[in-house]
């Protein structure tokens, strides 16, 4: 722990608050004794220098007595030092002034007669000094634990950031796999070519991955590699339109997160249905972000494809761990089309 006097700026109030003991100090033996200011000055300086040297080593005793210690053993340790310490600052400075001042008997007198008040404000300033260290150690104790603290939610979220990314990649290459798979036997020259352009895909994806964020015109050249890869299962049955404006490309957002949402909009278009569907992405700037927005049509007669969630459940929570907001992913489902909405702060973009 640092030091709250040694270390820092710290001493600069130490100092200052000594500074204004020093002047009650004086000006209590200069009006009230009418004691000669210099006498008075001295006894000032000579008492409150030597026990604020002494003072800073109270810290090391706050700082090493655990306070989960039996509060006997707490009580004792204090007493014995509160004591000892005052005991040598009275015999230290009784001995100096002594020696200053030993032609001067009526002041002599009243140093000695003066013992005991000097004696309980020797203590006085241990428990308050040793007070104000427990607050410190408290509070230094606390920022600690709420640094440790972060340094573990950034930790988590670093970690989960990188679980839902992992994901995705696999869950895509299932898909991919499975249309390769479809097409080996019945067109083995479009299966050749979806396995070129899936190459393709993957060495972009991977290639961008260890980033976490990308610009929004990488993000759509990557999920126009995807779409290319299904037209080649598909066909004209597919079709991609956008309509983003220019202001928005350079916009920066997690990377693959276009990914899971264009999966999904193909799963349960295409999937569902015998009839072509399009899939319009389109994006403009909205208030402090931009409004990222993909729709596509969907057969409501058709059979329900079987899912996990993974791709939107993913999406939602990146969005959360990135931006720390709930409300980033909206999705609405009516008639005959699905909407996935997405808001991307301009925060932190460059």
């Amino acid at each position: 722990m640092k030091h709250p006097i040694l270390s820092g700026s710290g001493y600069k109030l130490y100092i200052l608050i000594w500074l204004v003991v020093l002047t009650a100090h004086s000006g209590v033996l200069f009006f009230y004794y009418d004691f000669p200011a210099e006498i008075a000055l001295v006894d000032g300086l000579i008492y409150n220098f030597i026990y604020s040297s002494i003072v800073p080593g109270f810290w090391f005793i706050v700082t090493f007595n655990n306070l989960n210690k039996d509060q006997l053993s707490i009580v004792t340790t204090h007493s014995v030092a509160a004591f000892s310490t005052t005991a040598l600052w009275l015999l230290l400075s009784m001995y100096v002034l002594d020696f200053l001042f030993k032609e001067n008997t009526l002041y002599i007198d009243f140093l000695k007669s003066s013992q005991v008040w000097r004696a309980i404000f020797g203590v006085l300033f241990y428990s308050i000094s040793v007070l104000i260290f427990y607050l410190i150690r408290y509070y230094q104790d606390m920022q600690k634990r709420l640094n440790q603290e972060l340094e573990l939610q950034n930790l988590l979220k670093d970690s989960e950031l990188k679980l839902l990314k992992s994901q995705i990649n696999p869950h895509f290459i299932f898909n991919s796999l499975n249309s390769v798979s479809a097409l080996t036997v019945a067109n083995p020259e479009r299966a050749r070519e979806m396995v070129i352009k899936l190459s393709d895909f993957l060495r972009y994806s991977l290639g961008k991955g260890v980033n976490e964020l990308n610009t929004l015109e990488q993000e759509i050249k990557n999920v126009s590699l995807y779409l290319d890869i299904e037209k080649v299962r598909f066909g004209e049955r597919l079709s991609f339109r956008q309509e983003v404006s220019k202001e928005c490309l350079p916009v920066k957002v997690p990377n693959l997160i276009l990914q899971p949402l264009i999966e999904n909009a193909v799963k349960h278009g295409l999937y569902e249905s015998l009839e072509p569907i399009e899939i319009l992405l389109s994006c403009r700037l909205e208030g402090d972000g931009v409004a990222i927005k993909l729709r596509n049509d969907f057969d409501p007669s058709g059979a329900v494809a079987k899912g996990s969630g993974i791709g939107l459940q993913s999406v939602g929570r990146r969005l959360t761990l990135v931006y720390g907001v709930g409300t980033l992913l909206q999705v609405e489902k009516k008639e005959n089309t699905f909407t996935a909405m997405l808001k991307i702060p301009m925060i932190g973009q460059q």
